[in-house]
């Protein structure tokens, strides 16, 4: 029997699952492996910090549909990259994320970066091991992949010591080919249930989260919409999966950052695929306490959280949606309900409220006008990527979602900063498409170098910086709980995040007055280098989001 090493069976076990990129940060304990990597076919993406490898790994399974690999050092690296796991646990992100260790032989002598990482890991994954043997590796790869992907997805984690990765093994069998995850099916008699429910409505609504997406249900959502004339919101990675253009998609659905989800609350019916019952719909409080709630879900543990259900269905979103269309296809004559019309009338005046903000020509910029630029210059295969603090809510309101994987939100976890590694990896995976990564001045801040990381790969994203000198949201937030006067670590003042870019090697634009933002985007657009347009926005602009969050604690 040929000898191997456990790198070589880690990286033919993880090309066997059709992986093409590991993104990591190498050290000491995981050298063997990168330095493999390259005679395998796997490409490194190498990172200058372990967050925003894992980052990366849970933005290239966002946008592909396919887990992402991260690979990490032990000890710090390790916990470095904690919160990237924890950002992947909460958007149900299928990562991979791999981290070397100390010699677990030597446990409890004071060893080299001595820490019990699977510990660590386990709150935030749906599985986490430590390998200890060499020749188990494909086993353990299998066995995460499979963790990974079935029921609702999410990370998963494997500590590897250096002496298992450097080992030379007999190499063992060959495992039987992986079978794909088996999804539940719908119920038929609950399927009859739901479609006799619908055609009985008179305000009915499909509201579609992540689960929906990582089902693959874009075209079973098309055609039962179609065939159903049922208005659909789209949330979390579900956006675009029906686009924000067509006819019966209204857009986001959390009410705060669209007026016309404020309609949910009249609904009679709400269909729920693959969506939580979460704090951004209210745990459920933003639908009509009377309404039917239909909830469709691959994980039984999540149908009644936070509400009680009237239909449930423990199914794969697409098989689900698949089964309605066809029953409700038996039944035939589906009308255009004048509840349609009334959210038409909805949508424009919302829309129509943006006017004043997009057409003003303050300097330094209304986010709206900066949001108005922008959309011009998107086509529909464009990739947008939107950070969480204050700025970023203003495209993340208006900018439209058109196609599945190509509209990506940081998560419910809310990890600032996060979304410059998550964009980068968006644009490895569409490299022809244009990236737009929408970013506040403080989130630059986190993951600032991975502009380098940017540069060096020709991941040629344009991470357009929303500048108002400070943490935009804490500043509002403090002002109006406690008085403008009594504002405390919000400030940071004016940062040339253009002038870092081009010191880097990319592009840089510095935007005061609103006839030049056009022109810069152009220019950074055309520039084939990554790119920075760093725009001054105006101070006290607050976002929908930010006033939620202010009314909320002063009803508290």
């Amino acid at each position: 029997m040929p000898r191997v090493t456990g790198a070589d069976l880690l990286l033919q076990a993880l090309k066997r699952e059709g992986v093409s990129y590991l993104f990591g940060l190498c050290g000491d304990h995981v050298n063997p492996l990168f330095v493999a990597a390259r005679r395998h076919g796997i490409g490194i993406v190498d990172v200058r910090h372990e967050a925003a490898a894992v980052h990366m790994a849970d933005g290239w399974a966002r946008v592909t549909g396919r887990p992402g690999v991260s690979v990490v050092t032990g000890g710090p690296g390790h916990t470095n990259s904690l919160t990237g796991v924890a950002t992947a646990a909460a958007a149900g992100s299928p990562v991979i994320a791999i981290s070397g260790c100390y010699e677990v032989a030597q446990k409890g002598r004071l060893a080299f970066q001595e820490l019990d990482q699977v510990t660590l890991m386990r709150p935030v994954t749906k599985w986490a091991s430590l390998v200890t043997e060499a020749v188990r590796i494909p086993e353990m790869v299998a066995t995460a992949y499979r963790e990974a992907l079935t029921g609702r997805p999410g990370p998963v984690h494997l500590s590897i010591p250096l002496s298992v990765l450097s080992r030379e093994v007999e190499a063992p069998p060959p495992l039987a080919e992986t079978r794909p995850p088996v999804f539940p099916l719908p119920d038929p008699g609950a399927i009859r249930q739901v479609v006799e429910r619908l055609a009985a409505a008179e305000r009915p609504a499909c509201v579609v989260g992540s689960g929906a997406f990582w089902a693959k249900a874009g075209g079973a959502l098309t055609r039962f919409a179609e065939l159903t004339r049922t208005p659909c919101f789209t949330i979390d990675l579900a956006r675009g999966l029906l686009s924000d253009d067509h006819p019966l998609c209204f857009g986001y659905a959390d009410p705060i950052l669209n007026e016309t989800g404020k309609a949910l609350r009249m609904a009679d019916l709400i269909l729920l695929v693959g969506k939580r019952l979460d704090f951004r719909l209210k745990f459920g409080e933003v639908f009509d306490p009377g309404a039917v709630v239909v909830q469709i879900d691959i994980d039984p543990a999540e149908i009644g959280r936070n509400r009680p259900i009237q239909v449930p269905l423990v199914a794969d979103a697409a098989a689900a949606l698949t089964a309605l269309a066809a029953e409700a296809a038996r039944q035939g004559g589906w009308r255009e309900r004048p509840w349609l019309e009334q959210l038409r009338r909805q949508q424009k005046a919302w829309r129509e409220s943006w006017a004043k903000g997009e057409m003003s020509e303050e300097a330094p910029l209304h986010p709206l006008r900066l949001c108005r630029e922008v959309r011009p210059l998107l086509p529909e295969d464009g990739v947008v990527v939107i950070d969480a603090g204050d700025f970023p809510q203003w495209p993340r309101m208006t900018l439209p979602a058109r196609r599945s994987g190509h509209w990506i939100r940081v998560g419910s976890l809310g990890t600032v900063g996060a979304a410059l590694p998550l964009g980068l990896a968006a644009k490895l995976a569409h490299p022809e498409s244009p990236v737009l990564i929408f970013m506040g001045d403080g989130g630059m801040g986190f993951y600032g170098f991975e502009l380098h990381t940017a540069v060096r790969l020709g991941l040629n994203a344009v991470i357009i910086v929303g500048n108002d000198q400070g943490w935009g949201m804490e500043r509002e937030i403090q002002a109006a709980l406690y008085g403008r006067e009594q504002i405390a670590g919000c400030e940071l003042g004016l940062v040339r995040y253009d002038e870092i870019m081009r010191a880097l090697g990319g592009h840089g634009e510095f935007v005061e007055r609103p006839a030049d933002l056009l022109p810069a985007l152009t220019r950074a657009l055309a520039s084939g280098k990554p790119a920075v347009v760093n725009v001054l926005i105006r101070k006290g602009t607050v976002s929908p989001l930010t006033a939620a969050s202010i009314a909320a604690k002063r009803s508290q």
